[in-house]
């Protein structure tokens, strides 16, 4: 007896190291077990060897290679028989072949029983311990593989709270036909510095279950017209294995519904090649069919949204569009985003979002090609679902955008008139006149309303001070579109200037340039009247950029002092076929008078000083007045013409006898260019 005490004594004292800790265990496919355990660094570097048991069967040994230990180890797969449940440990020997025996884990035992249709199974398992600590997960994971699945899925497809029973159990329905279903059961564990550590049951398949349940109603997700105007129905299954899915349509939202089609090979959409999205719409239904032929309730309805261009407006380069607010292209619309193509739908841009059902689209460009499609879209734009595309063309409108300026001119030196062309066609509205007196600040003056029948719109400017100042005009047209358009080239009067030159007996005219001419200014021509006389012309300036004239009228000295003048500007070729001119005002320019009076006259003298008449230069018809008075105060002559003279007889009457040989006297009243009347009185002698 003391010596076994001593035996056991010794035992002890001669293992000093901490055995291997069993941490879990998960039975895998094939037969296989993966053990997961920890060891102390300072514990396995003196081990040699791991033996691994299961239920109570040495299954592995694993030995320390020479000079190497086995800290490397932590884990380890192994082929096992089957069994419900699997009891493991380990031993461990050092180098003097001392065991350090591990302690025992137990995988989750796991029973399968399915009912006697074969549509349900039962899974019931017993936990791994009964002495749960937060090492440990705080459910049940349970895992299924379909015969039809070469693994389990990495995910569970059901979780049981951990409680602190004994057992558990879950029900699960069957979603295959006459199909095998492999379950396992699991729950993490962590250990050490809380690496997770699964224990698993073994797993236990069941064979040839078989689903009686209808799945779940799919979800159609949108009704959406492609790029080449197809309807396509895009959908989800609710729970996987569907054999395959049945496309319902009806022409009207409340039925009746008719299988359309059947869509097999996993996909989740179809594109109905029967319907033209642009005209028509169509309500889709969705169904599910499982591998046993069990078909879902049908979804709700959806349809297309059927885009509609309204109209466009060429004035404001706008296009307007609506859809249906009924249209259901997607469940859950909370916006509408309008796209827009100019390239034939390669690129798109979101140019507005709307929550109604309408939209205009503004600031188009003329003669551009465009594609729209609107898009219906949720809160979160997960899902959405196109329109049919529609393309338009904003046409440019042939709209009046001429008008042009091809004379103003100062009318009978009374007011400005002035001349602006149009096209009788496009028709527009009215054609309003500008003034300005520096060329740049407009204002508008006259406006006319559109003359079927005429081109020429005449403009009468009955304040102008325009022989002083100058004043610019232009038109534009009041269009169709009720905008301005056709502004015309600025045109303005011609101010005339002059002086006098007494001795040299010129008159120096200038003006201000004609501008603004579509075939610039040909010439100006000078005309010139004289006070008993009309204009006539007296030469042409050329070029046009010589904005003066030197006139001599010294031979004019017996036509009266005042020369009237004004210019006419003529316009060159333009690409309208039309000769614009435009007239400045009359301008007076007045030569102060000479008078020389002789003293003596001889009626009979034969064809020399036979008349009685002052040498009048430059005298004016204006107020001129010459009287021959007898020396008793008897008026024997009097006239207004500054070159008629007296010839001796009463009135000059030629039946009149001459005068009786005496002195006379004679009165002459003539203006100056300021207006003063001047008087000139003295005495002539009548001599035979």
């Amino acid at each position: 007896m003391l010596g076994l005490l001593m035996t056991l004594v010794v035992g002890v004292f001669a293992q000093p190291w901490n055995p291997p800790i069993m941490q879990c265990v998960q039975p895998m496919d094939g037969g296989r077990i993966k053990f997961i355990w920890s060891c102390d660094q300072n514990d396995c570097l003196h081990f040699k060897e791991y033996c691994i048991y299961v239920n109570s069967t040495l299954q592995h040994t694993i030995n320390a290679s020479p000079g190497e230990t086995l800290c490397g180890y932590g884990d380890f797969i192994i082929s096992v028989p089957n069994a419900s449940s699997y009891d493991c440990y380990m031993i461990a020997y050092d180098s003097n072949n001392n065991p350090y025996p591990s302690n025992t884990i137990r995988s989750i035992d796991l029973t399968v029983t399915p009912n006697v249709s074969n549509t349900r199974a039962t899974l019931n398992w017993s936990p791994p311990t009964t002495s749960f600590d937060n090492t440990w997960g705080t459910s049940f994971d349970i895992y299924k593989k379909r015969g039809f699945e070469t693994s389990f899925p990495t995910q569970p497809f059901a979780s049981i709270p951990r409680t602190a029973g004994t057992s558990y159990s879950y029900i699960d329905t069957s979603d295959v036909c006459n199909d095998d279903i492999s379950y396992q059961v699991g729950i993490t564990h962590s250990y050490q510095n809380g690496s997770p550590c699964p224990f698993m049951s073994s797993i236990i398949t069941v064979s040839n279950l078989t689903d009686d349940t209808p799945p779940t109603t799919p979800v159609i997700d949108s009704v959406s017209v492609t790029s080449n105007n197809k309807v396509m129905i895009g959908f989800h299954e609710t729970e996987p294995y569907m054999r395959h899915f049945i496309i319902d349509t009806s022409s009207a939202v409340t039925g009746p519904y008719y299988q359309k089609t059947t869509i097999t090979g996993g996909l989740t959409y179809w594109i109905d090649p029967s319907i033209n999205p642009s005209s028509n719409t169509k309500y889709y239904r969705v169904r599910a069919v499982d591998s046993c032929n069990n078909t879902s309730p049908m979804t709700d309805s959806l349809w297309n949204m059927k885009l509609s261009l309204l109209s466009t407006d060429v004035c404001l380069k706008s296009a307007s569009f609506n859809w249906s607010k009924n249209d259901r292209p997607i469940k859950d619309i909370d916006h509408y985003e309008v796209n827009l193509s100019d390239d034939g739908g390669t690129t798109w841009r979101t140019i507005g979002t709307t929550a109604d059902n309408s939209y205009k689209i503004e600031n188009l460009n003329y003669n551009q090609n465009y594609t729209v499609l609107v898009r219906a879209a949720n809160s979160d734009r997960t899902l959405t679902a196109s329109s049919n595309r529609i393309n338009f063309t904003i046409p440019k409108p042939n709209i009046a955008d001429f008008s042009y300026i091809p004379s103003v001119s100062v009318i009978d030196n009374q007011y400005i008139q002035i001349n602006a062309l149009t096209r009788e066609t496009p028709q527009f509205e009215s054609i309003t006149l500008q003034r300005s007196e520096d060329g740049i600040q407009f204002e508008d003056f006259k406006t006319q309303s559109y003359m079927t029948g005429t081109e020429t719109y005449v403009f009468d400017d009955k304040h102008a001070d325009f022989e002083r100042k100058t004043y610019y005009y232009r038109t534009f047209l009041t269009n169709s579109c009720k905008t301005s358009s056709g502004y015309s080239n600025i045109s303005h009067n011609i101010v005339l200037r002059g002086e006098n030159d007494p001795l040299e007996q010129t008159n120096l005219l200038t003006w201000n340039g004609y501008d603004n001419w579509d075939g610039d200014v040909a010439d100006y021509t000078i005309m010139r009247k004289l006070e008993r006389q009309g204009f006539n012309t007296v030469t042409y300036v050329v070029p046009a950029i010589n904005n003066y004239y030197l006139d001599n009228i010294s031979q004019y000295y017996e036509s009266g002092a005042k020369f009237t003048y004004y210019i006419e500007a003529k316009e060159g070729p333009n690409q309208y076929g039309i000769q614009g001119t435009s007239c400045s005002n009359h301008l007076t320019i007045t030569q102060p008078p000479t008078l020389y009076i002789p003293n003596a006259f001889r009626p009979f003298g034969g064809n020399n000083n036979n008349v009685f008449k002052p040498a009048n230069l430059f005298v004016s018809y204006d107020q001129y007045r010459f009287s021959i008075f007898s020396r008793t105060g008897e008026c024997l002559f009097i006239t207004t013409n500054p070159h008629e003279g007296w010839n001796g007889r009463k009135n000059n009457n030629p039946h009149s006898p001459v005068c009786p040989e005496n002195v006379y006297v004679y009165h002459i009243e003539y203006q100056l260019p300021d207006g003063t009347i001047m008087e000139r009185s003295g005495t002539v002698t009548l001599l035979k």
